[in-house]
């Protein structure tokens, strides 16, 4: 599994990501066995010649690709500088459907267009504007986790935070705090540690968009 976030604040947004990938292999008497293939697994980057920033969860391989090089192939083939951040969740919604349909991955989408700021979570089946509120025709600001949600959902569940006056370095250091609770959560917890390795941070703002942690561009020490 995977643990992903993307918190929105007026200032920016924040994204963040684990780096850990689960294998499984099939025992002889037909139990299914799970073990960590890899800590190192990209699944936090950056489309749009480099302005708008994805992150996904669920399966680890599209036709025998990781998702982090199908991304690749869709933003060099499908989207275009001029395309808006709308007209990109709807085009990958539509090259899932018909293209990849029997696989189950999730995107958030995030970015600026026009200094306005956009959250998306899109699958093959639908598009959702996570940081827009319907009825009041309005942006909002919000925090938004996917994967292995139950520990920091469970941790969150009573508290209350307001995204509309946080700055940008609380928003920034919320969703890495998102990440790295579960993956310390999943560490202590019975069974495989779903969650783990670095965890990739990437801030957008209206200005730009910059990976302030990154296990590749900006290797740890």
């Amino acid at each position: 599994m995977t643990i992903i976030s993307v918190v929105c604040v007026p200032e920016g947004i924040a994204m963040t990501a684990d780096s850990r990938l689960i294998g499984t292999y099939t025992r002889e008497n037909g139990v299914v066995e799970r073990f960590t293939f890899s800590d190192h697994a990209q699944k936090l980057l950056l489309i749009r010649n480099s302005t708008v920033g994805v992150s996904f969860c669920g399966d680890a391989l599209i036709v025998g690709r990781t998702v982090a090089d199908f991304l690749h192939i869709f933003d060099k083939g499908q989207v275009k500088v001029t395309n808006s951040i709308p007209e990109i969740a709807e085009k990958l919604k539509d090259y899932l459907f018909y293209e990849y349909s029997s696989y189950k991955v999730a995107f958030y989408i995030a970015g600026f267009d026009h200094d306005v700021p956009y959250v998306y979570l899109v699958n093959k089946d639908s598009i959702i504007h996570k940081n827009f509120n319907e009825p009041q025709k309005k942006i909002t600001y919000s925090a938004n986790w996917l994967g292995e949600t139950e520990p920091i959902s469970r941790l969150l569940r009573d508290t209350t935070l307001n995204f509309k006056l946080m700055p940008l370095k609380d928003a920034i250091d919320f969703a890495e705090f998102i990440v790295e609770t579960t993956i310390s959560h999943m560490r202590f917890s019975d069974g495989i540690s779903t969650c783990g390795g670095p965890v990739d941070s990437l801030v957008i703002t209206k200005d730009y968009a910059k990976f302030l942690k990154h296990k590749i561009l900006q290797p740890y020490e």
